[in-house]
């Protein structure tokens, strides 16, 4: 008998970050902004940017990224993306911002990334008020935190390979 409220499910971030020191890289990707649609208008630009990246001529390696970036004020906007060598010749649409070198703190992330937002609610809302850190907030077009999606990472079934990157400062 599988008595669904006794199953343990497992977290979707792992417990404990890894703190990593990164940087910088240069990423360009398609921007809209972090409104009360954005659930239903990331997948579309997520499929707008797969389309469309071919286009750049300047792509490193497959690993994408979502970025939380602080536009002005309390907006904030995701960026679809992929690093790049240079940010000449990108197409006009593309938005290019760089990711400061810096200490991260790493949270993998389980499952589907549908249920994304429960790993970044963890770093922030569990992880972040008792760490040994802050977190590095910045000014205008600055990085509030970043998705990595690895080479392992699934865009058919959205799972593997996924990770949250908080900028962190030391206490």
């Amino acid at each position: 008998m599988n008595d669904s409220n006794s199953t343990l499910r497992e977290p979707v971030a792992a417990l404990s970050p890894r703190i990593e020191a990164a940087g910088p890289l240069l990423i360009a990707g398609l921007r809209i902004p972090l409104d009360a649609q954005a659930a239903q208008k990331i997948p579309q630009l997520w499929n707008e940017f797969v389309a469309s990246q071919h286009t750049l001529a300047q792509r490193v390696g497959e690993v994408n990224y979502g970025l939380c970036v602080h536009a002005h004020g309390y907006e904030y906007q995701y960026l679809a993306a992929c690093a790049v060598w240079d940010f000449n010749g990108l197409p006009d649409r593309f938005s290019a911002i760089v990711i400061p070198a810096q200490q991260y703190a790493v949270f993998a992330h389980r499952g589907s990334v549908a249920n994304i937002k429960a790993t970044i609610d963890f770093a922030f809302d569990q992880w972040l008020p008792d760490a040994p850190y802050r977190h590095a907030t910045g000014a205008e077009n600055t990085v509030h935190f970043f998705e990595r999606y690895g080479e392992q990472f699934d865009p058919l079934t959205g799972t593997g390979d996924i990770e949250i990157w908080l900028p962190l400062l030391s206490q």
